[in-house]
This record gives C-alpha cells, structure tokens and sequence, in this order.
C-alpha cells in the first residue's frame, strides 16, 4: 500500500464518527471497570491500564500514519514552487 492510500485509510478512520465514539466508549468503560475494582486488586487494574494504553497506541499509530503523509504533501507542494 503506497503512503498516500495509508495517509488517506488513516485520515477516513480518524474522522468516522463511528470509530471515535467506539474507541471513547472503550475508554469510558475501561475507566469504569477500573472504577469498581479492589483496591487490592493489582492484577485486574494492570490489566485494564495496559488496555487504556493498547487504546491509545491504536489511535496514536493513525495519528502518526496521517501526520506523516500531511508532511509529505507538504514537502512535495513546497518542491513545486
């Protein structure tokens, strides 16, 4: 897949509205199930911050795959001048 398709795949899931309120809605219920543990319960609190986090890593990974392509569009408009 060339960068351009990657940087325009990532642009469109950033922007569905669908797959914003599902990745919020994960990080709604993850904080929630955080909320109801133990205070002892070690295991099932690391679990779900490693959740919280894998979350993040998605969306940062897209983030990034379309903060890349924007600098190449940018740099090859900046080359046509």
């Amino acid at each position: 897949m060339s960068n351009e398709l990657r940087h325009e795949h990532a642009k469109r899931i950033l922007e569905d509205k669908l797959f914003v309120a599902s990745m919020q809605g994960l990080r709604d219920t993850l904080v929630e199930q955080w909320k109801i543990t133990d205070k002892h319960d070690i295991d099932a609190r690391e679990q779900i911050w490693l959740e919280l986090k894998m979350v993040d890593r998605l969306e940062g990974h897209l983030q990034s795959i379309l903060e890349e392509g924007q600098i190449t569009n940018f740099k090859q408009s900046f080359k046509e001048i």
